[in-house]
This record gives C-alpha cells, sequence and structure tokens, in this order.
C-alpha cells in the first residue's frame, strides 16, 4: 500500500484520511493528547475505518 491509498494531501499542512473530511491532525490528537484507543477513535468517527487510523498513527 502507498500512502496515497490511505490520505488526500491538500496542501503541505492539510493531509485528511481519504474519504473522509477528517483530518490526520484530529486523529493523532485523541491518540497522543487523549490516549484514546485506535477503537475509541472510530467510534468517535464512523467514516474512519480502524485500518486507516493505524495507517495514520503509523504515518
Amino acid at each position: 500500500m502507498q500512502l496515497e491509498d490511505y490520505f488526500n494531501f491538500q496542501r503541505p499542512d492539510d493531509i485528511r484520511v481519504k474519504g473522509t473530511r477528517v483530518g490526520i491532525e484530529t486523529i493523532l490528537y485523541d491518540f497522543i493528547h487523549r490516549c484514546r484507543t485506535p477503537e475509541e477513535i472510530v467510534q468517535s468517527y464512523p467514516s474512519v475505518t480502524l485500518e486507516q487510523v493505524y495507517a495514520t498513527i503509523l504515518y
């Protein structure tokens, strides 16, 4: 898989999860600062899959 399979690179400072309006910073903030698990993040953003959350964290 390529990064382009998971993300839309709209601008250098605006990267979104492909097929959604969710920015990667939103997922990373929940994961890093709110200490939420990937499963909890998926429940908060139904348009994002668990695979996309893991791809964002690894990116």
